[in-house]
């Protein structure tokens, strides 16, 4: 899970919309490599290494958050 509690308020340049943001990317897929790497640590140790520096990219990580209507990737925040 990256961080977006909520959606930021955004302007878009491409589209003029100006309101809430869809959040996107939210990190499933890491969320479940992190999960798989800690499993496996169990059995070869050297893997908490990895585990324990890949916890903090993980949370603070933000997650992307894009115009609703046009789905322009860079939208300005207010």
């Amino acid at each position: 899970m990256a961080f977006a509690l909520w959606p930021k308020r955004i302007h878009c340049p491409n589209c003029d919309y100006e309101g809430k943001a869809r959040v996107v990317g939210t990190g499933c897929s890491l969320w479940l490599l992190f999960l798989f790497v800690v499993i496996v640590s169990f059995y070869l140790p050297p893997l908490v290494i990895i585990a324990v520096i890949m916890l903090p990219w993980l949370m603070l990580k933000p997650a992307d958050q894009i115009c609703p209507r046009c789905k322009f990737a860079h939208p300005v925040p207010k």
